[in-house]
């Protein structure tokens, strides 16, 4: 289970609910009923917006059904208001699946959620129950205990696999700011290729795929932590081997990503060439336009990444290896555990840089600031030592004022956002690594 950190101080994630509501709201047809406070459900579903706007849905904020417990709840216990809460939901609400999720405040005193659900039986959609009392875990673990649940209590076991179907995980709704783009193109890629995507919460996806996800042969998992215990689940009880991986960004990226997938599904050599070649000299005349810009600006920058366990590897890595720049920190703000951290720190290790930044875990903002100036000699009363600079800062809003001190330039990529919005762009694939190089070369240039 992953641990919460200190979620005080300017938070980069919510509790295990949090990122349980993020997903449900970007299911298709799903609506949760929270059995817990006034004001947990409204409340995550806001956070949202920290996001890049990323809304509510159609049964989010103050339309997400709750039980609302109160005083005497607690001490007489609430289950009858929560039976009494979903046979409303059915009158009033029209969905294909419903989640019953847990607050602290009834998982702390020791309500019987499932109990209620299992009496309820049958009802007239289907139900899938999760305890995700926020002390648990924090809103990426969420993400992974729901995904869980998902096959565990809904999606049926597929009595043949489909050779050329795949299921793509690992990235939180909102909390991945960039997720229905970076799922758009990896879908287009892969479609390309012959093969049957199911994402689950991009657009074009509906309740067909959520019951259609058993008959996959694969599941892409796009981040190295979250998501992955449930993978290891899903092998257990529905035969699907996994795939762990970064997200691809760029050309070089993106090409291993297609053919490491292409060969775990046998997608034939010839099919594979032929869909690189075309993306690879698209991306590459798309960057040749671009070049004279490059060569009149001083394009080469100093860069510190401030990202979650997902992104912050995958950003670096474009950053050394695609565009040539200089990494100097990389923070991961996760609250991890050792095991978590070992985990990424073999995965940095595996990265051929040009130039090798530091890496380190650290929750606190505050600390990350104070630890870029009590490591970097720039900040020491001597004019001689050298600096990070020019410098660039790539992390949520809250590390413009770390630009600032660096007197650097900044592009907000992780949660949370609240300087931009993110309706349909990501930074995954061929695509997305021209969005991205676009958006790097546009914030060097905003201020002429």
């Amino acid at each position: 289970m992953a641990i919460c950190g200190n979620p005080i101080e300017r938070p980069r994630f919510s509790c295990m609910l949090g990122g349980v509501l993020a997903t449900i709201s970007a299911l298709p047809k799903t609506i949760p009923i929270i059995h817990g406070a006034q004001g947990c459900g409204g409340s995550l579903s806001q956070g949202l917006m920290l996001g890049g706007a990323f809304g509510t849905g159609y049964a989010g904020n103050s339309a997400i059904p709750s039980t609302n417990i109160t005083e005497s709840d607690v001490i007489f216990g609430g289950e009858d208001r929560l039976r009494e809460e979903i046979q409303g939901v059915f009158e009033v609400m029209k969905g294909d699946l419903f989640v019953v999720t847990t607050a602290c405040m009834t998982d702390i005193i020791g309500d019987d959620a499932k109990a209620v659900v299992d009496s309820l039986t049958p009802l007239p959609k289907p139900v899938v129950f999760l305890e995700t009392g926020g002390f648990k875990g924090n809103s990426y673990y969420g993400y992974g205990r729901l995904i869980e649940e998902l096959f565990l209590q809904y999606i049926p076991k597929a009595e043949k696999k489909d050779p050329k179907a795949v299921n793509i995980f690992g990235l939180v709704p909102g909390y991945d700011p960039f997720f229905r783009g970076d799922l758009d193109e990896l879908k287009r890629l892969l479609n390309a290729l012959g093969l049957t995507v199911n994402t689950f919460i991009t657009n074009d996806q509906t309740q067909e795929n959520l019951l259609r996800a058993g008959e996959a042969s694969l599941n892409i998992m796009l981040s190295r932590v979250y998501g992955v215990d449930a993978a290891k689940t899903i092998k257990e009880s529905h035969g699907i081997d996994y795939f762990v991986t970064d997200i691809p960004i760029g050309a070089a990226a993106t090409e291993v990503f297609i053919r490491d997938v292409a060969a775990k599904l046998g997608v034939a050599q010839q099919q594979t060439d032929d869909l690189l070649k075309a993306e690879i000299r698209n991306y590459y005349m798309y960057i040749d336009r671009v070049t004279d810009i490059i060569a009149d600006t001083d394009f080469q920058n100093y860069v510190v990444v401030v990202a979650n366990a997902t992104q912050a590897l995958p950003y670096t890595k474009y950053l050394d290896n695609e565009i040539g720049w200089l990494p100097a920190y990389v923070f991961i703000t996760d609250g991890l555990d050792e095991d978590q951290q070992a985990l990424l720190r073999a995965a940095f290790d595996e990265i051929a840089f040009e130039t090798k930044p530091e890496l380190v875990f650290e929750t606190d903002t505050f600390k990350i600031q104070q630890y870029i100036e009590q490591k970097n000699p720039q900040f020491l009363a001597d004019e001689y030592y050298p600096t990070i600079s020019p410098a660039f800062v790539l992390g949520s809003t809250i590390e413009r004022r770390l630009a600032e001190v660096l007197n650097g330039v900044f592009l907000s990529v992780s949660y949370p956002i609240i300087n931009r919005v993110v309706i349909s762009k990501g930074y995954a694939g061929f695509r997305g690594g021209l969005n991205l190089f676009e958006d790097l070369i546009g914030a060097l240039l905003a201020g002429r």
